[in-house]
């Protein structure tokens, strides 16, 4: 079938028929997009239909009983790092949680708390004070109250952490340890924690719960102690040091550790309820303000996931080095970051198709009991979403689930397909070497395959291609900028370097798990073959305002000019 009718035909091009044996691609491409994100997507026929289509299958949620239409509250904010900008809003609000409105609108400027989003935050925070480096400093560096006081050679580590194993990044990536603070938080006085008592604590009565990096295992205790570390590094209390480090710089005025307060505050608050103690608005101990306690709302939720998408506080390699996994999970699809929760998704290649590539999606899901929250990016496509969510406990706490997977179901895929529509229209074509010298390439789009096509490569009038099965992925690399917005430049010329590979097709081998009959392993050592031949397999894509105007071959010293 022609890719554009499917394209164009598609309702999102999100469903698979449920007979279809889903298989992944026989390219096996490298972690990392099938297309360039140089495009405003939110102009494309996909996006558009993810929209008109969300509010019917939110409705599809409702009617399921997997959310509460009267007792919730939630606002959805899905942006993109090529506009930077929303490209879909969406909101809802329980009758039962129209007095929680303080201007009696939800919109993105609407604060309510976040949870454990806190987390990305505070990772956030230590890199672009300290960089990278200080994952690999042990904790004791900066706080030397955690050393054990009693003998470490005779002391058994099922007694307690020993605080020199643990580094700055095992607590950041979830691998120390370390646990909870709830029993922290339990036998203290609400009117007396202090940095001091949280230390102690942590050095003389928690018990490790595993290992140092045995598994990932989640940790709001690891949180409060980076905090503390973060405090160290700026010289200032938690709350200070995000407000100088983050919320100043990237322009994030509704976000705060402690409850907004003012006349003019446009806030979900559920305190005006009359929950007393019931609701978490308004309960904020700073001992815990690394872990769990921001207010912010969607609109600096996005300025936030921009800054990262486009490295504005960080420079691209080293917010590349952060979006990376840390850890596995006992899941093949569910891997740790620092302290990223990233999904493993399987994307259909093009739409309609079966054949599906791996693409990660990177979370923070948070929740204060009433509230409930979700930071997402995607990377590959340039595009990020949050959700924040207000209503009971019982309601609130699953609620943040459903959304998270449709939010992501609906327009991930549909962002893969703005990337194939764009590549079909400004990327693939045919382009020749004007000398005469009998050198072309042509650059194809094709249903169920991942990448450009080469399907054809003709050098001094002979096939180069020879019958073998070649595709080209962008790597990352351009002629303007390392900083990651360069990915998602929509105007001006640039080169953006390509890379082929020439998998075997198909791979017979392929694992069990990946829709083949190989049992436990598969043969795809694609990623090892890249660059083994001197650069045989790069290629350089001119753009000038989003469309190729040329193909570079550097090899052999060749610039092939579109052919109109």
């Amino acid at each position: 079938m022609h890719l554009e009718k499917v394209l164009i035909g598609s309702l999102l091009g999100l469903a698979i028929p449920t007979t279809a044996h889903i298989i992944a691609t026989e390219e096996v491409p490298l972690i990392g997009p099938s297309f360039i994100s140089n495009f405003d997507p939110s102009n494309s026929k996909a996006i558009g239909n993810a929209k008109k289509a969300f509010p019917g299958l939110i409705d599809q949620l409702f009617e399921s009983g997997k959310l509460n239409r009267t007792e919730l509250a939630f606002t959805i904010d899905v942006y993109s790092a090529a506009t930077n900008d929303s490209i879909f809003q969406y909101s809802h609000v329980g009758k039962s949680m129209e007095k929680t409105l303080t201007t009696g609108e939800l919109n993105d400027n609407t604060i309510a708390r976040i949870g454990s989003v806190t987390k990305m935050f505070t990772v956030y925070a230590i890199i672009a004070k300290a960089g990278m480096g200080i994952f690999s400093d042990p904790v004791t560096k900066y706080l030397p109250e955690l050393k054990s006081t009693s003998n470490s050679s005779t002391r058994s580590p099922l007694d307690g952490i020993d605080w020199d194993d643990i580094t700055v990044g095992a607590l950041a990536e979830q691998q120390a340890g370390t646990g909870g603070i709830m029993d922290y938080i339990d036998e203290k006085d609400p009117t007396h924690y202090e940095v001091e008592d949280l230390l102690t604590f942590f050095r003389e009565k928690r018990l490790p719960v595993v290992a140092p990096y045995h598994s990932a295992i989640y940790s709001d205790g690891g949180f409060a102690i980076l905090g503390q570390v973060l405090a160290k590094l700026s010289g200032k209390s938690v709350p200070d040091a995000f407000e100088d480090i983050l919320w100043k710089p990237l322009g994030m005025n509704s976000t705060s550790t402690t409850v907004p307060k003012g006349s003019d505050i446009n806030a979900m608050d559920r305190a005006r309820l009359g929950l007393g103690l019931k609701t978490s608005w308004g309960q904020d101990l700073e001992i815990v303000a690394s872990t769990g306690s921001i207010y912010s709302s969607t609109a600096d939720l996005r300025r936030a996931g921009l800054s990262i998408l486009n490295s504005e506080l960080l420079s691209g390699p080293t917010t590349s080095q952060w979006m990376k996994p840390r850890s596995g999970t006992g899941s093949l699809v569910e891997l740790v970051g620092a302290p990223w929760e990233i999904s493993r998704l399987e994307i259909p290649a093009t739409p309609g198709s079966n054949r599906t590539r791996i693409s990660d999606l990177y979370i923070k899901g948070g929740g204060n009991r009433d509230y409930t929250a979700i930071f997402a990016l995607s990377p590959d496509q340039g595009i990020g979403y949050s959700i924040l969510v207000g209503g009971p406990p019982e309601e609130a706490t699953p609620a943040r689930w459903p959304l998270r997977d449709l939010v992501g179901e609906t327009f991930i895929p549909a962002a893969e397909y703005a990337a194939a529509e764009n590549a079909y229209r400004n990327l693939a074509g045919t382009f020749v070497d004007q000398s005469g010298s009998g050198s072309n390439i042509t650059l194809t789009v094709d249903r169920g395959h991942a990448g450009l096509g080469v399907k054809s490569l003709w050098l001094d009038g002979k096939d180069n291609r020879n019958g073998t099965h070649v595709r080209l992925f962008p790597t990352g690399l351009n002629s303007i900028s390392k900083s990651l917005s360069s990915l998602y430049k929509k105007e001006g010329s640039m080169r953006i370097a390509h890379r082929s590979v020439s998998p075997m097709s198909p791979i017979e081998s392929r694992a069990d798990v990946e829709g083949g009959h190989g049992g436990l392993f598969d043969k795809s050592f694609t990623w090892m073959d890249v660059d083994s031949d001197g650069g045989e397999d790069l290629f350089i894509l001119n753009l000038k305002d989003g469309e190729v105007d040329s193909v570079e071959y550097p090899l052999f010293d060749l610039v092939m000019k579109r052919v109109k």
